[in-house]
């Protein structure tokens, strides 16, 4: 018994050693990864989506408005295209209101060319009026006031004539300098005037030419309170010195005058082709009305098909809203499905697809592409769906009306990219990254997706090479 016992201490110690022995081997191990490897190759993002096969579609056409038939251009049993004209109604009014309108038209739009050239007239009378702003400025303190002072001839000017007005004695000297300066920042500026001024332009310019007619104004006005001064002496011999500086005046104020006017003259000018451009636009409107209600009389099919009645003879008055003409779809049969709205903006009209039918099985695959998307969603078990139609591109004869289709829309392909799957990529709001192993070790890198495929692989546009390993799962 007491080797028995001794037999069952020992098998249960070498238990314990191989349970310790095997926890600390198996921490030793670390995480271990599954992984896929980056590779090049081809992606496709699909749309799969069950529908029905119906039959053709029929539209009925009619005209917004009454009048009497013009002419008809198709008979039952013609092949039609989306834009075909089949009815026209008689519109000769509605022409000869779309001439006078388009006449109007080009007498208004003459108009306004007569009034931006006479805008453009009155910008360019501006650059003239500030030029001859400069020169009567100029003149009047280099010409006509130049013998009221005494020169030291380093610009340093005193009155040539005593008088009793003590400021304006004080005065004269300083201001006569500062317009001399101020004429030369003048000439300066206008050196860079334009023909192309513009009306912003225009109005700085010119209140910066009254600026400086201002200037030389109040040493003019100055000079003429000296100069008739109750004291002053000699008045006899001061008559000239009146005489040339009233007309100095008298030319600064008639250039101050001819700015303002032209500034006004501007502002009117600018509201005469404010004025033709609303009138304009009013004359377009009347174009574009009456170009509308002419396309109204004429009846067009709004899709690829065959005509199936026409209700209309020339000559007869069709009232508005009565059946005119009816097309049917050229495709004998037309797949109609309801795509959810987590699929829908994936596809567009034109797209491929591939359908295969209940009747003959997953081996069977049909031909067709999506031609009508509704833009109006209708909600199926809570859900927006969007209905889309789909005709086949070749006509089978095993198609019937009503079968089961499975329909696989090619949305999206890209060829020769790097993808690995989608399940490797982590996302958040701040970046989108992979896990590389590089031996047993993971390394985060930034990527930028592409394309998500159908297949559950998604195109990897940088940050990738091909080959890289790229964690999917750790354990």
């Amino acid at each position: 018994m007491k080797i028995l016992k001794s037999k069952k201490v020992i098998i249960g110690l070498i238990v314990v050693v191989l349970a310790v022995f095997v926890y600390f081997v198996s921490r030793d191990k670390g995480p271990q990864y599954e992984y896929a490897v980056a590779a090049r190759g081809n992606i496709l993002q699909e749309v799969s989506v069950t529908g029905r096969v119906k039959p053709a579609e029929d539209v009925t056409l009619a005209f917004e408005t009454s009048g009497r038939v013009r002419s008809v251009s198709v008979k039952v049993g013609d092949t039609v295209f989306a834009g075909t004209v089949l009815v026209r109604l008689d519109a000769a009014e509605l022409s000869a209101e779309l001439a006078k309108a388009e006449s109007d038209l080009a007498t208004q739009r003459a108009k306004l060319d007569e009034a931006k050239t006479a805008l453009g007239n009155v910008y360019t009378g501006a650059i003239n009026d500030l030029n001859s702003a400069y020169l009567k400025a100029d003149d009047a303190v280099h010409v006509k006031i130049t013998s009221l002072f005494t020169s030291s001839g380093q610009s340093v000017y005193q009155l040539s004539f005593d008088t009793c007005d003590y400021e304006a004695k004080v005065n004269a000297g300083g201001e006569r300098a500062a317009a001399e300066e101020d004429l030369k920042k003048w000439k300066s500026e206008l050196a860079l005037l334009n023909s192309d001024l513009s009306e912003t332009e225009s109005g700085e310019w010119l209140n910066a030419g009254r600026t400086h007619l201002n200037l030389v104004k109040g040493l003019l006005e100055n000079l003429n309170k000296a100069l008739n001064a109750d004291c002053i002496l000699n008045q006899s011999s001061l008559d000239t010195y009146r005489a040339s500086l009233s007309t100095a005046r008298s030319n600064v104020n008639d250039a101050l005058v001819a700015l303002s006017n032209k500034e006004q003259a501007i502002l009117s000018q600018k509201a005469a082709v404010t004025s033709v451009e609303v009138s304009e636009k009013s004359y377009e409107a009347s174009v574009s009305t009456i170009k509308t209600q002419l396309a109204k009389t004429v009846l067009v099919s709004p899709i690829r098909g065959t005509i199936s009645s026409v209700e209309a003879e020339a000559g007869e008055i069709v009232g508005a809203n009565a059946a005119v003409a009816s097309v049917i779809s050229a495709a004998e049969l037309e797949i109609e499905a309801n795509i959810p709205e987590v699929d829908v903006a994936k596809i567009k009209v034109g797209d491929e697809a591939k359908v295969t039918l209940d009747a003959y099985g997953s081996g069977v695959v049909f031909q067709a592409m999506v031609f009508q998307i509704d833009p109006a969603e209708k909600i199926i078990e809570g859900v927006p769906t969007y209905r889309t139609k789909l005709q086949f591109t070749e006509k089978d004869e095993r198609i019937k009306s009503g079968m089961t289709a499975n329909i696989d829309i090619l949305a999206a392909e890209k060829e020769n990219v790097i993808y690995v799957p989608a399940r490797a990529v982590v996302g958040d709001d701040n970046r989108t990254f992979v896990r590389i192993l590089e031996g047993n070790i993971p390394k985060e890198a930034d990527v930028q997706t592409g394309l998500r495929g159908s297949d559950g692989n998604v195109e990897i546009i940088s940050g990738l090479n091909d080959g890289d390993k790229v964690v999917t799962f750790e354990k």
